[in-house]
């Protein structure tokens, strides 16, 4: 019995080990900027590093960026949430007592970005995270602007995401009240009575006041009044009337069901694959149409290089997993769902970097220090382009 509990015991150990050899680690035992994927330039990497490495000198905050090309260069996960989490924590990202570390992961052919928090910071901040994944970095990935938006992700992040230790901007002195001489006080004049408040206008200025005292319903109010907005006023010019570029009068938009007669097949596609929703207007003097086609969030089709429409998918495999000695190769299959045109090509998996004893904490060389030892539970948000 004891020999079959100490070879559980090792099993457990060999396997934690293997997976521990999967996970990235940081480049020249980095702790700020660690970008595996090679997408960002020199001066993009070195204006990253100026913001992490200003929260660690003047706060004391421990963030780390690292871009990947996939998940399935490492270790095996069902999404990119237990991916950051393991990565997270294999490094001890921020400090080992207070846990509030941040890590911004970037996995550029999956489509996917992470902030992951350290176990120290409170639910609320997912959706702060949330947020700006969705307004910083998300609108200037789909531009093509990646480095832009981990830049802008990392300066909201810092900024924006609070922990309960972070110290609160010290109030402004009262003035104390000074002693005057005792001098005669006139007689008050006489008030008439008001009119009582109507109940209605009560419960509004109990709500407004409630509003301006808690800044964390001010900040979900905000938020939630922002994304409303954005997506209204989308929706708005999308729906707003059109003019016939020949007549001048106003042209009908058509619904679903009549559009798909003036569609042509490659939009038919684009609409069936969620790529791209298309609007019809139509003039009734003339019979002028008009066909606008508007890209829809979070598409994982791109254009085809030989038919242009939005329905070319790609589907990657590993063929040859990166080790520490040799690079690996993995296989990118695409193929149009529009003209049926398809392509393969073989890309490069980057060598991993060599582990160092510890397993759990690194020293940086490169002015950034080392990882605090901290822990994160799964705190934080995701999102796709």
């Amino acid at each position: 019995m004891v020999r079959y509990l100490l070879a559980l015991v090792l099993a457990a150990f060999c396997g934690m080990a293997i997976a521990q050899e999967k996970l990235p680690y940081p480049q020249h035992y980095s702790v700020l900027t660690n970008d595996f994927a090679d997408i960002l330039s020199p001066e993009a990497e070195a204006q990253i590093n100026a913001e992490l490495q200003a929260a660690r000198t003047e706060r004391g905050r421990e963030m780390t960026v690292v871009t990947i090309r996939s998940r399935d260069d490492y270790l095996p996960s069902t999404d990119i949430v237990g991916f950051a989490k393991d990565l997270f924590n294999g490094w001890g990202i921020g400090n080992a007592e207070r846990n509030d570390g941040l890590l911004l992961l970037v996995a550029i052919e999956d489509r996917e970005v992470r902030i992951a928090l350290g176990a120290g910071y409170p639910a609320r901040q997912d959706g702060v995270a949330a947020r700006i994944i969705q307004t910083q970095i998300i609108p200037a990935f789909q531009e093509g602007r990646v480095a832009d938006g981990i830049l802008a992700g990392t300066r909201a992040a810092l900024r924006q995401i609070q922990h309960p230790d972070d110290k609160p901007i010290a109030a402004a002195p009262r003035p104390q009240p000074q002693t005057q001489p005792q001098t005669a006080v006139p007689p008050a004049p006489r008030v008439l009575e008001q009119e009582p408040t109507p109940r209605s206008v009560g419960v509004l200025n109990r709500a407004w006041e409630a509003f301006q005292s808690s800044p964390i319903i001010s900040m979900l109010l905000a938020a939630a009044a922002a994304v409303a907005g954005f997506f209204g006023l989308r929706e708005a010019q999308r729906r707003r009337p059109r003019k016939c570029p020949q007549c001048g009068d106003l042209m009908l938009r058509l619904g679903d069901a009549q559009e798909d007669q003036y569609l042509d097949h490659g939009q038919l596609v684009e609409e069936r694959v969620k790529s791209k929703d298309y609007g019809v207007w139509f003039c009734t003097k003339d019979e002028h149409i008009t066909v606008i086609g508007y890209p829809k969030m979070f598409s994982r089709h791109a254009a085809c290089p030989n038919c242009t429409y939005h329905t070319y998918e790609t589907e990657r495999t590993v063929r040859t997993p990166a080790t520490t000695t040799s690079m690996g190769v993995a296989q990118l299959d695409h193929h149009c769902k529009n003209c049926d045109h398809s392509a393969s090509e073989t890309v490069t998996i980057p060598k991993r970097p060599e582990n160092n004893s510890s397993g759990t904490s690194f020293s940086g060389s490169s002015g950034g220090g080392s990882f605090g030892g901290g822990s994160s539970s799964g705190g934080g948000a995701s999102g796709s382009w």
